[in-house]
C-alpha cells in the first residue's frame, strides 16, 4: 500500500473521531446532602483548601439508573448574579467511581425555576468553553484524564438556610 493511501486512511479515521476519541461518561448526582466544611476533603487529595460547603450524594448511571458510586459536590466563591435573582459559584465535584476518583471544577450558574420543576427551586448549569479542561485531578483509571465537563440540573435550596440541606438532581457529562 502506498504511503499516501495510509496517510489518507489515518486522516479519515481521525476526522471521524474513531481513533483517539474521548471517553464520554454521563452520570447523575442525586439525593439530599447536608452541608459540611470541604477543606479536609480538598486536602486529602492534595488540593488547596477552597472554603467550600460540600454535600455527599449518590453517583447514578444514567442508562441503568443504578447507584455506581458516590460524589461530593462542593460549592465555593458564591455570589449573587447581576440580576440578584440567581447565584454564581465555583463548583468542585469529586466523583468516586469504581476503579478511580475524578475531580472536576468549573464556574456554575444557579437561577430560580420559572416553571415545570416540582420539588426543585433552582436550575443549575455549567458549560465549558471550547478546549477547556474541567478535570483537576484523577487517580486509578482516571490518572491522566483531561477534558471538558458539562453540568445541567436542578436543586432545591428551600432548606439550605434553615437546615443546611440541598436536594440535587444534576447530570454531568465528562469528556475524558
Amino acid at each position: 500500500m502506498k504511503t499516501s493511501s495510509i496517510i489518507l486512511i489515518l486522516t479519515s479515521l481521525l476526522l471521524c473521531g474513531s481513533l483517539f476519541a474521548a471517553n464520554t461518561i454521563t452520570v447523575r448526582l442525586v439525593g439530599t446532602g447536608a452541608a459540611y466544611d470541604g477543606n479536609p476533603l480538598f486536602e486529602s487529595f492534595g488540593l488547596s483548601p477552597q472554603n467550600a460547603a460540600c454535600f455527599d450524594l449518590d453517583l447514578v448511571d444514567v442508562k441503568t439508573n443504578r447507584v455506581i458510586g458516590a460524589a461530593s459536590d462542593c460549592l465555593s466563591d458564591i455570589s449573587p448574579s447581576a440580576s440578584d435573582d440567581g447565584l454564581m459559584l465555583t463548583g468542585t465535584t469529586f466523583f468516586f467511581f469504581p476503579g478511580g476518583t475524578l475531580i472536576s471544577q468549573g464556574l456554575t450558574t444557579v437561577q430560580p425555576v420559572l416553571h415545570g420543576s416540582p420539588n426543585f427551586t433552582h436550575i443549575t448549569g455549567a458549560i465549558p468553553s471550547p478546549g477547556e479542561n474541567g478535570v483537576i485531578f484523577g487517580d486509578g483509571r482516571f490518572r491522566h484524564a483531561a477534558g471538558p465537563v458539562r453540568l445541567s440540573g436542578t436543586v432545591n435550596l428551600s432548606d439550605l438556610d434553615s437546615a443546611g440541606l440541598i436536594t440535587f438532581d444534576c447530570v454531568f457529562i465528562l469528556e475524558v
